[in-house]
């Protein structure tokens, strides 16, 4: 008997799906419309986004990271976050260096400096700043603030290389392409983190010279749970403004642009913030695209296309629609049943009152 011995390779663009859906309505190709196609993927849309109301879907958790400076109250997220499952504050350390880099540019230690009043500045030579350890250790996050002239905007292409002599550099990470305002941070998650003694960031695009405020290469894993308020007890604090070294709660409003608003509010410049965020649904796209939802999940979603195009579609028997609706809740059950990290619980009984 043979088999595919293939994985993953059976592709289902919009347009497989929207067949599919128009054959189960009883119709049959012919029959479909272009006003027909646009309802169906009208209809898919609200399929989608409807899946942010029906609890947690993990293929659109995102881990994600955001700098804060001195009262900052507010934090923006993207139109595309639906909402914050968790959040922690990132406790930064920039451990102690014994040599900056270039050594030749009297700018290397500026932005290891802690002050964001200042701007570095490379040579297109020398395109890089960075640092020698005292000892090796490893490197968790890396971060840095922009420079830009006033209502501008400075685009960052940069890459992150370690080295055990300072001679042989080795580039672990090639940011994405990066637009900063002025004294505006980002951060990202290191992914290997082998020690190493030197640490820096180049600038791969030869034609410009790098300017920044400050870079972090936090040498810390530490983080610290954030408490969610909710908004009226967010309102109901007495000092918003208060400032500490950390924030403890926050509260998330759901706009159409959402925000995190922090409590208390940092009183220094150097706040990372590590989020797991819950994101929409990507668009439907073109015919050919597929849609942007993990297996389990496909079945589903033809289902209810399937019997909202039945729905739609003038002349379709009752019992087809029906059938069809039953078979859409069948398949969102087994869908959703699905939908978990099954994970173990554990349940301990509370004996003390037998056993004080």
């Amino acid at each position: 008997m043979a088999y595919s011995n293939t994985t993953g390779r059976t592709k289902i663009n919009v347009d497989q799906l929207i067949s599919y859906a128009f054959r189960e309505a009883g119709k049959t190709a012919e029959e479909m419309t272009p006003e027909y196609v646009d309802a169906a993927k009208q209809a898919l849309f609200y399929n989608l986004m409807d899946l942010s109301n029906m609890g947690v879907n993990l293929w659109l958790l995102e881990n994600q990271l955001y700098g804060a400076v001195t009262a900052q109250q507010q934090l923006y997220l993207p139109k595309t976050v639906i909402d914050v499952r968790e959040a922690n504050w990132v406790y930064i350390i920039n451990s102690q260096a014994s040599e900056y880099l270039p050594v030749d540019n009297p700018d290397s230690s500026v932005p290891f400096n802690q002050n964001l009043n200042l701007v570095a500045t490379s040579t297109l030579s020398e395109n890089y700043f960075g640092l020698q350890y005292q000892q090796a250790q490893p490197v968790f996050y890396v971060g840095w603030n922009g420079y830009a002239l006033p209502n501008q905007t400075t685009t960052y292409n940069l890459a992150y290389e370690v080295s055990d002599d300072g001679v042989t550099w080795t580039t672990i990470q090639t940011f994405p392409e990066t637009t900063l305002a002025d004294r505006e941070w980002v951060y990202f998650n290191i992914a290997i983190t082998p020690n190493h003694l030197y640490y820096r960031l180049r600038n791969t695009d030869a034609t410009q010279t790098f300017s920044v405020r400050q870079i972090v290469f936090s040498t810390s894993q530490q983080v610290i749970p954030l408490a969610r308020l909710n908004r009226d007890d967010y309102w109901n604090l007495p000092n918003k403004q208060f400032p500490s070294v950390r924030s403890l709660q926050y509260w998330y409003d759901r706009q159409i642009e959402p925000s995190m608003y922090l409590w208390p509010i940092p009183n220094n410049d150097f706040q990372l913030f590590q989020l797991i965020v819950e994101k929409q649904p990507q668009d439907v796209g073109s015919l050919t695209d597929q849609l942007y939802i993990p297996n389990r999940w496909v079945a589903c979603i033809q289902k209810q296309l399937s019997h909202q195009l039945a729905l739609q579609i003038p002349g379709t028997e009752l019992t087809r629609i029906q059938y069809l609706e039953q078979q859409a809740n069948l398949w969102y059950e087994m869908a959703s049943a699905e939908e978990r990290d099954k994970s173990p619980i554990y349940y301990q009984p509370n004996i003390s009152y037998y056993t004080r």
